[in-house]
Parts: C-alpha cells; sequence; structure tokens
C-alpha cells in the first residue's frame, strides 16, 4: 500500500512535463502532431482496441471498457520517437529523437456487478517538436553567408475524469470530462558569418486550454442474445470525443536586426474538431484474441489564432492485430506472457510538396509489436514497439522513417475486493 501511494504520487509529479510524440519537422502545423493514444497494450497490436475489455486495460480512448476492472490500479506509460527524414526540397535529411513521459491513469473499481468504475490520469494530445537547419549565400554578397535554425517543442495534453457503468449484462456504457492545456514554443534564428549582418532571434510561444468530453460504449453477449455460436467471444464498441474549444495567449519576443528587443502579447483561441470511431474484438477459447478499429477526425476544421481552417486534413485510421496468452496452462505466473502483433495504416492531416508543384495528404503504415509479463499477481509491464513509413507516395518531397516505444508499469491493488467466504 505504501509503495502504491508512492507511485501515484510520483504519476503526480511527472503530469507536469509534457509528453513525447514522433519529432518530425511535419509537426510545426498548428498544435503539432496530434494523435490517438490508447495504452501500450493496444500500440502493440496496431493502435486497435476499442472493444477489449479486461482486468489491466484502461483504454484512454473508451471510457465503457473500463467495466472490466477488478482491482484498483495505477499505469503510467514512457514513449520514445526517432524520426529519420529526407527532404528532397531542401535537399537534406536529419535524424531527430525524443523520449519522456507518455501519459497515466489510476483508476477504482466502485461495484464489478454494475461494471462501475472511476479513473482519471494524464493523456498525450499533440506533440509540437522539431528542428530545421538550413544554410545560403547573402545575394549579391561575396563570401557571406547565413544559417537559419528553426526548433518547436511543446504540445497540448489532457487532464481527465471519467466513469464507467454496465446497466444490463452485455452493455457498458462510459463518460469522461478532458481539459486540455499546454504550450507550443517555435524559436527561429538567423546567424551569419559576416559582422556587418546583424543576427536576427523570434520565439513564438501560443498557450491554448479548454474542455472537452468523451462518450463510449461496448456491446457484448451477442451468443446469448442470438443463439448463434460464433458470435462468442465478439464485442463491438465505439466513441464519440466532442470538440475543444481552446482559449490561451500568443506572445513572440523579437530581436531584429537593429539590436530592438521587443516583446508583444494577444488572446488567442483555438478549434479541435470531434473524434470519432467504432472497433471490434474476438476473444478465442485457444487464449488467442484479435482487434480491428476505424477511426477519423475532421482536422481539416482545426484552426486557431494563426493557423487557418483548412491548412490540415482529415484523418483516417485503420489498425487491426491478434495478442496470444502465452503459458495459459502453466501454473507458474512468471511463465506467463502476452504476445501482441498488428498493422495500422492512417490517412495524417499533413500535406507536403510532390515534384510536379502541387501539395498531396501524407499517408503512413506501420508495423506493430508488443509483450505484456507480470512483475506480480497484480503488477505488469508492457512494451510495445512500432516501425513504420510516412511519406508513401514516391513523388512527395518529404519521406520519413519512424520509430517509437513504449514502456507501461501497471500496479494493481485489491482495495475493495472481499475475501472468500464473505
Amino acid at each position: 500500500m505504501k509503495n502504491f501511494a508512492l507511485a501515484i504520487g510520483t504519476l503526480l509529479l511527472v503530469t507536469t512535463s509534457l509528453m513525447a510524440q514522433d519529432a518530425s519537422p511535419l509537426s510545426d502545423r498548428g498544435v503539432g502532431a496530434i494523435t490517438s493514444f490508447a495504452g501500450s497494450r493496444s500500440a502493440g497490436m496496431g493502435n486497435a482496441g476499442l472493444a477489449l475489455i479486461g482486468n489491466g486495460y484502461m483504454n484512454r480512448l473508451n471510457p465503457a471498457t473500463w467495466i472490466g476492472l477488478e482491482n484498483v490500479q495505477l499505469t503510467a506509460t514512457y514513449s520514445f520517437a526517432g524520426v529519420s527524414s529526407e527532404d528532397k526540397l531542401l535537399n537534406s535529411t536529419s535524424y531527430n529523437a525524443n523520449g519522456d513521459f507518455g501519459g497515466g491513469i489510476f483508476a477504482v473499481p466502485i461495484d464489478r456487478n454494475l461494471g462501475i468504475s472511476i479513473a482519471g490520469g494524464f493523456n498525450p494530445i499533440s506533440s509540437y517538436n522539431y528542428r530545421i537547419n538550413s544554410s545560403d549565400s547573402v545575394p549579391n554578397v561575396g563570401s557571406s553567408n547565413y544559417a537559419f535554425d528553426r526548433t518547436g517543442s511543446g504540445g497540448l495534453g489532457e487532464g481527465f475524469v471519467g466513469v464507467s457503468l454496465s446497466p444490463v449484462a452485455g452493455i457498458g456504457l462510459g463518460g469522461m470530462f478532458q481539459y486540455a492545456f499546454g504550450r507550443t514554443e517555435s524559436v527561429s534564428s538567423v546567424t551569419f558569418n559576416n559582422s556587418s549582418f546583424q543576427n536576427a532571434y523570434t520565439d513564438n510561444s501560443m498557450y491554448l486550454r479548454g474542455p472537452s468530453g468523451t462518450l463510449g460504449i461496448v456491446l457484448g453477449n451477442f451468443e446469448k442474445l442470438t443463439g448463434l455460436g460464433f458470435l462468442k467471444g465478439i464485442t463491438v464498441a465505439g466513441y464519440y470525443r466532442y470538440p475543444f474549444n481552446l482559449n490561451g495567449t500568443y506572445e513572440v519576443s523579437s530581436i531584429y536586426p537593429d539590436g530592438l528587443d521587443t516583446v508583444f502579447s494577444r488572446s488567442s483561441s483555438g478549434y479541435m474538431p470531434p473524434e470519432y470511431g467504432i472497433g471490434i474484438s474476438k476473444v478465442f477459447d485457444n487464449g488467442l484474441g484479435a482487434v480491428l478499429d476505424f477511426r477519423t477526425q475532421q482536422l481539416s476544421k482545426y484552426r486557431d489564432s494563426f493557423t487557418p481552417a483548412g491548412s490540415l486534413r482529415d484523418v483516417l485510421f485503420i489498425g487491426g492485430g491478434v495478442e496470444y496468452l502465452q503459458g495459459r496452462n502453466i501454473g507458474s505466473l512468471f511463465a506467463k506472457r502476452v504476445l501482441r502483433a498488428g498493422v495500422y495504416y492512417n490517412r495524417t492531416q499533413f500535406t507536403v510538396p510532390t515534384s510536379s508543384g502541387g501539395q498531396k495528404q501524407v499517408g503512413e503504415i506501420f508495423a506493430t509489436a508488443g509483450i505484456e509479463m507480470p512483475l506480480s499477481y497484480t503488477a505488469t509491464i508492457d512494451i510495445a514497439a512500432q516501425y513504420g513509413f510516412r511519406g508513401l507516395s514516391s513523388d512527395l518531397l518529404l519521406h520519413e522513417r519512424v520509430f517509437r516505444l513504449y514502456v507501461s508499469i501497471t500496479m494493481g491493488e485489491a482495495w475493495f475486493l472481499r475475501p472468500r467466504g464473505e
């Protein structure tokens, strides 16, 4: 109990740090690369799992799946991303990497018969993380060169609290309140090798915050309702996340060529469109499970004070995977493990120039794998790895290779479980 309370305190402290996601130059749009992270279990199965129900798994996208929780649990995640980019427009290649806190959740089951659980925590929404370097000569000035450097950092995260309920067998409902907050910072500098020119520096920071909410549902027990045996173990789920209406401030700090240092501030606002999806899962009798998800978000409607609507594109995600409980018939706890694999395709919100001079939406495809191992009877470690390619069309002027790693520790205690015999 003492160690569990210490872990909760640690989670509350590290939530002050924004999480790491892709370190891509594409993330300089809006509030950055917007992502949907359901958890490390899903990350190993093609980022799918909206319809997964089970103790020890807290889906961060669909609160209705929390009806399967049996123990009080705390889950904390570390995430790492490395991105290799080839930019044919700038004729350059780069590698950026970032690792940090990837969110966490604390959950308490209240009534297992009614599927009532409450949970809260911190979750990533977007990552604004890139570094762009270029150099050139000053026109009409012999042997005078300059270097342009632009870096971005920050992103949006959300605090959330929610509840699940199963009013009748086979139906799970859930809802959560979310509050987004965070900062994006872009620092640009121009440095000359000729003292006749004044170096310039600009720091742009945007602070945004605002509320939203999510509703979720899971449906099961189809075999009992229909009498059809092939429907055994099938669960269908869906969720809808309401839009974020964001408000905050925008600040600019600049040093101009004349040496004048200025600071400018004004109010800012933003709108992040709703997100929704459906999923299906199938649990077989031999310890094998399979999942498939579809998700979408109309990010063409995203806007903020400095990003007009239409700058991004609508997102379409299709992903699926399998997991297998190895050693399920072995008595030793530590001989058991869960193996996972999956694949997903994502039509991202970004567009990049093409060799013909136009713009084209960027697609990406990833292969995923994961493993879950027990640390004790109520604690596990989940490891998921993803490797993929962004920019699938050959005529795009930007192509990326991305590697991601997620490590989650889940600790649990049976605070409200009655001893056997009561």
